[in-house]
């Protein structure tokens, strides 16, 4: 294997130890380790490994390809440590951590600047997956939504400015009303997210009916069409239309799912490349590690098997006169219990 000598070493050590066992055990997750402990090859291995890696804010991340095997590599200053992959050679399952995952995802109304990610949330949703299933779902917030923070009482959209811990505040929230374990955020404001969707050329999109609002610069023809940054963003800004804050976020998660459609047009030896792309426009409090793990993991799901679905509520006045949704606890306890599993089976 061409490249980093101490990515290198990384691989070595692992495929190393899995042939000799009186090897010293190799920096990498246990439950890797837990599904390799029972192979043992009985002839000797050659292995030609393809590094694949990039530099991005807080170390460097890798992909390492040999034949059909993926290791997943991390550097976060203290040097390359295994965090991930699928060792098919050997018939064990991959292992990408968890096989249950859940982020969230908030769009800011903040055109640019560094103080993106600590303005209204414009967009809230979780992302889910089920790994084993290569299924899961995308998740809409009304933003709109009237919910308790440290605070007070608010919509959950001002949480995520008005909060002393702005996004992780609203990941406390969306655990607390969902009883999901969330992994942790990612946020962009209107700026970085029209610079990401160019960064990554455009966004396939089913636009469900034709549109003219001036005031989200949403001038849309009906139909599948790719859209770029102003578009993409005028089509999931546009609230002017049957269903409000309820349509906007299905819109959101429909150019999510766009997203995802777009991503695996492409191979997982392009994944440290797409993450610098992700790191350049947006903020997270995931690890690298983290953040390596779960682009794998979009590279194991059936955009089929992604459902798109907005939480239940009914719009009304709180007290002070501000207009808001007030969340139907019964119909989303239903649904928050169904995606417990990070896939909704009766949607």
């Amino acid at each position: 294997m061409e490249g980093d000598d101490g990515a290198l070493a990384a691989v070595q050590a692992l495929y190393g130890w899995i042939g000799d066992r009186s090897l010293a055990t190799p920096e990498a997750p246990g439950r890797l380790l837990d599904l390799l402990a029972d192979v043992h090859p009985t002839v000797d291995m050659t292995v030609e490994a393809v590094l694949h890696a990039a530099d991005v804010e807080g170390g460097s991340v890798a992909v390492v390809t040999a034949d059909e095997d993926v290791v997943l590599l991390a550097d976060e200053g203290s040097g390359w440590e295994v965090v991930g992959g699928h060792l098919a050679r050997f018939g064990v399952e991959p292992w990408y951590g968890s096989n249950v995952r859940h982020v969230l995802i908030i769009g800011t109304d903040k055109n640019r600047g560094s103080f993106q990610p600590v303005y209204r949330a414009d967009s809230i949703h979780i992302l889910s997956a089920n790994a084993q299933r290569g299924a899961g779902s995308v998740l809409g917030f009304p933003r709109d939504s009237w919910v308790e923070y440290s605070m007070g009482m608010d919509r959950f959209s001002s949480v995520n400015a008005r909060s002393e811990t702005h996004s992780e505040e609203m990941v406390e929230i969306a655990e607390r009303l969902s009883g999901f374990e969330i992994d942790g955020y990612i946020v962009t404001g209107f700026g970085g997210f029209m610079s990401l969707v160019n960064a990554f050329g455009g966004v396939v999109v089913d636009v469900p009916f034709g549109m003219a609002e001036p005031k989200s610069n949403a001038f849309l023809s009906k139909g599948v069409q790719r859209l770029f940054g102003a578009d993409a963003l005028g089509f999931s800004r546009n609230r002017r239309i049957t269903g409000g804050d309820f349509t906007r976020s299905k819109h959101q998660g429909v150019v999510i799912l766009g997203a995802l459609d777009g991503v695996l047009e492409a191979d997982i030896t392009m994944v440290p490349t797409l993450l610098a792309i992700l790191q350049d426009y947006t903020w997270t409090n995931l690890s690298l590690g983290d953040l390596l793990n779960l682009s794998a993991v979009a590279f194991m799901m059936d955009p089929e098997k992604v459902t798109n679905i907005v939480l239940s509520g009914t719009n009304g006045i709180a007290p002070g006169g501000a207009a808001v949704v007030f969340l139907d606890d019964d119909a989303n306890a239903e649904i928050f219990e169904d995606l417990q599993d990070g896939v909704l089976d009766d949607g």
